[in-house]
């Protein structure tokens, strides 16, 4: 008797709250309904959207909840908004051009504080998203996540919209494993400065962490590493200091310390990302090399070419030491000296430097193709639109060297601006693989500006060019969809593993995303909507 009684009572209060709940309505952004049923794999994350609407405004703030079971984590909240403008290009950001708001914030942490519209009869709508990710030990079958709109203050539900899981009886490997090469680059400096710590200390790696577990979970593989200060001159909020401290003795000879370097490799590690190590640069922007000058006690610069004395003293003595450290550490073989959009003829040289001071290491590029680079490069990234021929690109995946795409500022579609549709996001890793290539390389993960939260435009390059992740660990729409769009390359490669029947059709919609065209919104979504219906069948 007793336990009818609790079971009447929980379900007379269920029924109470969502009496009460009816007075906001929530609705999924794939049109007005309440509930809606998106098909998953195990080990898959996803990020929806939907709308809150009020019939009336309440007295307290409103935060959005979610609830699930069977240990599935769910992120929830509002979708915040940040200024862009129509800036899609690379040197100075124009200064006259009108700005918009753009909801790409994935805010778990604010509360909503509904306002009316501008004829004072309804609220306006909130925007909300969920995100949901899928234990990989999780059985197939029908989950249940559900969204709530609640008072801050009281707790007291105002509206409920439900997420419905239909887990396939497929598992996508863990991030770490992923086959698809995600390499962003990191800057560790802005965090500093953003929160007021000193670098390199304690607080300053404890609150790295969690943004690095973030960027873990794209199937990160490359941590950045700077080797001498400032590899590309003056195109950053932050400048990029120096892991590895140079010095030139009085006796006039170098010593090096790489206790920085080796904090950093190691935070990298224990959040996941330990597959290469890209060290900048033998070829900065600007060709100054910065060090420490004992007898002067400041610093000193050195001004050269690749092609100088003085430049192959440098680096045989650096490369010597470099090397011998990175053998003490089992870091050589993984281990890359990375230039950035550098010319041919200064490539060539300073691999001869490198491999006459270190027979065996490694080099890495983003840049332009050049067959004369294709063969010695470990790690070879190309601009957006440049292929590898056939035959190199098969060559190069038979010696185990990686050949991946990039974006930047230069072109205006596909990319993952604040200006950009979302969804060209998910486009990227689909035209990488749609073309042979191993992965993509995007060269700002966390360069923020003055007020990233705010206002995504910065003084160069087109809005959110610079950075992909807000302050506070806020994920973004945009980096949300790239995820999507990770997770489908690697359910097509799960395809081409297990020769699934339907495989002709899966590279037959694949080959759509070949040619590089994602001008058209509209075109891109009924592409990736239609690879994303073959691979859940």
């Amino acid at each position: 008797m007793k336990q009818k009684t609790f079971i009447f009572l929980a379900l007379m209060l269920t029924t109470a709250d969502l009496l009460f709940a009816q007075r906001a309505r929530l609705c999924w952004s794939d049109g007005n309904n309440q509930d809606t049923t998106v098909t998953v794999w195990r080990g898959e994350r996803i990020t929806i959207e939907g709308r809150a609407y009020l019939d009336t405004i309440p007295s307290e703030p409103l935060v959005v909840r979610g609830r699930a079971r069977r240990r599935i984590s769910c992120e929830t909240g509002f979708l915040g908004g940040v200024l862009t403008d129509g800036f899609k290009g690379c040197g100075k950001h124009p200064q006259d051009l009108p700005s918009y708001t753009v909801y790409d914030v994935l805010d778990t942490d604010s509360a909503w504080i509904p306002e009316t519209a501008d004829d004072g009869i309804k609220p306006l709508p909130a925007r909300i998203f969920c995100s949901v990710d899928v234990p990989r030990n999780i059985a197939s079958g029908r989950q249940y996540v559900e969204i709530r709109l609640i008072g801050k203050d009281t707790g007291h539900p105002y509206g409920y919209m439900g997420l419905y899981l239909n887990v396939l009886d497929r598992t996508l490997p863990p991030p770490h494993e992923y086959k698809f090469r995600s390499n962003f680059w990191q800057q560790p400096y802005s965090v500093s400065r953003w929160y007021g710590l000193e670098e390199w200390s304690q607080d300053h790696m404890d609150k790295l962490r969690p943004y690095m577990h973030r960027l873990a979970r794209c199937g990160q593989k490359v941590v950045s590493a700077i080797l001498f200060y400032e590899p590309w001159g003056d195109q950053s909020y932050d400048k990029f200091s120096p892991m590895v401290q140079t010095t030139l003795k009085k006796d006039s000879t170098w010593a090096y310390d790489y206790h920085i370097f080796d904090r950093w490799v190691r935070l990298m590690a224990d959040c996941g990302i330990d597959q290469q190590i890209d060290c900048y640069s033998m070829i900065p922007w600007d060709m100054n090399f910065r060090y420490w000058d004992e007898a002067k006690g400041d610093y000193s610069y050195l001004k050269t070419t690749t092609s100088s004395a003085e430049y192959e003293n440098l680096w045989t003595s650096f490369l010597h030491s470099f090397a011998r450290h990175l053998r003490e550490k089992g870091w050589f073989g993984k281990t890359r000296i990375a230039m950035d959009e550098r010319q041919m003829p200064d490539m060539i040289r300073a691999y001869k430097v490198a491999q006459k001071a270190e027979p065996g290491i490694k080099m890495s590029l983003a840049g332009n193709y050049h067959s004369e680079l294709s063969g010695i490069l470990a790690d070879y990234s190309v601009a957006y639109g440049q292929k590898f021929p056939a035959d190199t690109l098969a060559a190069r995946r038979s010696r185990g060297q990686y050949s991946t795409v990039y974006t930047c500022c230069t072109e205006p579609y596909p990319n993952i601006f604040t200006n950009s549709h979302p969804i060209e996001g998910t486009y990227i890793p689909l035209y990488a693989i749609a073309n042979g290539f191993d992965g993509y390389l995007h060269w700002s993960w966390m360069n923020w500006a003055d007020d990233p939260l705010h206002d995504s435009r910065f003084r160069l390059f087109s809005p959110g060019d610079t950075y992909v992740i807000y302050p506070d660990n806020h994920s973004s729409l945009r980096w949300e969809r790239y995820i999507e769009g990770v997770q489908l390359a690697e359910k097509v490669q799960f395809m081409r593993d297990s020769k699934a029947p339907c495989l002709s059709d899966v590279e037959e919609a694949l080959a759509r995303f070949g040619d590089g065209d994602a001008s058209d919104p509209a075109d891109v979504r009924q592409k990736v909507e239609h690879i994303k219906q073959l691979l859940n069948k």
